[in-house]
């Protein structure tokens, strides 16, 4: 295990057909007027569509995801519009006076990399054992609990899986009218991305420009930060979720059952990061696979990658056993699996 520890790979698809259906979903939406449905002043307020939250002082838009629409035997969810910016994760550690430094992250990088020795041989101080870390450019990295100015609306990242779940869980503790806040599914992650079919989050044609990935670039080029949550716009899916691909991979819930028959997970996410496409000898990858499921995994929970943050998701239900559905796609490469199908 290197500190870029992170596996691209099964293709997912399922049957269409489902065009007509989401013509008239949208059209019926469109025609409709947003009717008021619950929620108090400055917690939250739903409309058929959306809720928009406070996160403290900071304004959150969940957007409403109907895979029926899409053909697809599943319940409605809502999903947070952008990536966990710095900005509310900061909201979050002062209202339960927890903290965020990196600066422990960069220590065991440093202390991890090659030595050289004198005779030009290189040793490597780290085990395929130890937890992975990445920090490509410590000036985007916090410092006692605070983030480096400008970077209010960037995806937070160097977070492990543990404290991605506790954001949800305290966001269901301080709004229990709401429903049940948690990480998404691999189910619900893939739909809100494709719909039942679509090719890209934004439509059916590759475009870079539409991702923040180091796709198309030498390595000498890549990418070393993430933007800004809401950069481009064009990318956004029809219910209106930017970078679902690039930026930052997003961690997906932790028992989901499409984990199930991998061996020996502590971690899981999907989506393109910014350090996509980065190959270390020959081309570099051109463009990201129609509908691939961009699936990274770890043995461990506890790593800290600048490339990885998370993504709310609120069910009205409160349905738990939704974390224990099986796959509505079929993934038709079955590579990493522990049992084979």
């Amino acid at each position: 295990m290197s500190i870029f520890n992170c596996t691209r790979g099964p293709l997912a698809r399922i049957s269409g057909g489902a065009w007509i259906l989401v013509f008239v979903c949208l059209l019926t939406a469109a025609c409709q007027k947003p009717a008021d449905v619950a929620g108090e002043a400055g917690q939250g307020k739903f409309v058929d569509t959306e809720l928009q939250l406070e996160i403290g002082n900071e304004s959150a838009l969940f957007v409403k995801v109907s895979p029926r629409g899409y053909g697809i035997d599943y319940p409605d969810f809502y999903l947070l519009e952008t990536e966990v910016t710095n900005r509310m994760y900061r909201e979050y550690l002062r209202a339960t006076g927890k903290t965020k430094d990196d600066s422990e992250a960069i220590k065991i990088i440093r202390d991890r990399e090659p030595q050289i020795e004198a005779d030009g041989s290189r040793i490597i101080t780290f085990s395929t054992g130890d937890v992975p870390y990445s920090v490509r450019d410590e000036k985007m990295t916090w410092r006692n609990g605070e983030y480096p100015s400008g970077l209010d609306d960037h995806p937070v990242a160097l977070v492990t899986l543990p404290e991605a779940q506790e954001f949800c869980e305290w966001l269901s503790k301080t709004n229990p009218d709401k429903g049940l806040f948690r990480l998404p599914t691999w189910n619900e992650w893939m739909i809100a991305a494709y719909g039942s079919d679509r090719a890209y989050p934004w439509g059916e044609k590759w475009n870079h420009k539409l991702v923040h990935t180091s796709c198309g670039r030498s390595f000498d080029d890549r990418l070393l930060r993430t933007e800004p949550v809401k950069s481009r716009p064009l990318g956004k899916t029809p219910e209106g979720l930017y970078g679902m691909l690039g930026n930052v991979g997003e961690y997906i819930v932790d028992g989901d059952a499409t984990s199930g028959d991998y061996f020996n997970l502590g971690a899981r996410w999907m989506g393109a990061s910014f350090s996509t496409g980065v190959v270390f000898f020959g081309e570099a990858e051109e463009k990201i696979d129609p509908r691939e499921d961009y699936w990274g995994y770890s043995h461990h929970a506890e790593m800290r990658e600048d490339d990885l943050g998370f993504r709310v998701l609120l069910d009205t239900t409160n349905d738990r056993s939704l974390i224990s559905r099986p796959q509505v796609f079929e993934q038709l490469n079955n590579a990493w699996r522990g049992k084979p199908e």
